[in-house]
């Protein structure tokens, strides 16, 4: 599989529809944490994770 990489916090959900869509699905609050993340997901698949570790902390 091909790790697509973004050079910033937007970009992935400009330029990747999968990544779009799951970023859009997400609650306000886990969206709100990734944005504010000091290190943005560079990945889709690094989102997820990060998704994933906002939904833990709470």
């Amino acid at each position: 599989m091909k790790m697509e990489t973004y050079s910033d916090q937007y970009a992935p959900l400009g330029d990747d529809p999968r990544a779009e869509a799951y970023f859009n699905s997400l609650p306000g609050f886990i969206q709100a944490q990734i944005n504010s993340r000091k290190h943005r997901p560079a990945t889709y698949e690094e989102m997820v994770r990060a998704a994933e570790e906002a939904r833990k902390a709470f």
